[in-house]
């Protein structure tokens, strides 16, 4: 070996080296670890970043002005599809820009309620004939027949104006009135065609405003007898 050779074994051999045999199980298990403690700091980093991420958003909301918006009511205003109107419609003579406040029977489907087969619809009629759906009310459980009030729909506003309040009657009453604002006050009254059991009626706009607090929903016959009451709850939307 020259001395060349003695030199480069010194400049790569640390002092006090000596060698010996890999222990190969040895190496593997350190990697392992090596590998699991990579994992493990990538996992945390991972989730450290979601929660940031999170937070920043509600931060992002709270700064915008709270939570973001909830979706739009599904159920848009649509024109009335052909055969989806049953009987005749039924004017109230309260108009609502160029239009009219109308009312007409729509059939209902219900899974698992046989009892519910039609509600009733408040819509706009144009000048020239054409329905447009607005506001539409009916049962949701029992019998869409039953002896009283059924349906009873507040007054409300919306893009197309303020609406009626509204609903039908099964019987024969000769007048149905409520309690608003501390009088009393009688709602106008048209039978449906379709089945004359079936009353349907509604309030006039000077008598029954959207915060107006409707209550004591009565029917009486031509004698002046009050009838069976049904469901007198006046719904909202």
């Amino acid at each position: 070996m020259t001395d060349l050779d003695d030199l480069r074994d010194a400049l790569q051999s640390p002092p006090g080296f000596a060698p010996r045999v890999l222990d190969l199980d040895q190496v593997m298990a350190a990697g392992g670890r090596l590998r699991r403690r990579r994992r493990l700091a990538v996992g945390a980093a991972s989730a450290l970043a979601v929660a940031v991420l999170l937070v920043g958003g509600g931060q992002v909301a709270r700064l915008a002005g709270g939570p973001p918006p909830a979706p739009a009511n599904p159920a848009q205003v649509a024109d009335v599809p052909d055969g989806r109107v049953l009987g005749e419609v039924m004017p109230t003579g309260v108009r609502t820009g160029a239009a009219e406040w109308v009312i007409y029977a729509q059939p209902v489907e219900l899974p698992g309620q046989s009892g519910v087969r039609f509600g009733f619809q408040l819509g706009r009629r144009s000048a020239d004939g054409s329905l447009r759906d607005e506001v539409m009310t009916n049962d949701v459980e029992g019998s869409d027949r039953a002896p009283g009030f059924h349906a009873v729909q507040r007054a409300m506003t919306i893009d197309a104006g303020t609406t009626l309040t509204f609903g039908y009657y099964v019987g024969s009453p000769a007048t149905i009135t409520a309690r608003a604002g501390g009088r009393t006050v009688t709602a106008e009254r048209a039978v449906w065609s379709e089945d004359p059991s079936v009353t349907v009626f509604w309030f006039r706009p000077r008598d029954v405003t959207p915060n107006t607090k409707l209550t004591k929903l009565t029917a009486k016959d031509a004698q002046g007898r009050v009838l069976p009451a049904g469901d007198t709850t006046v719904g909202v939307g």
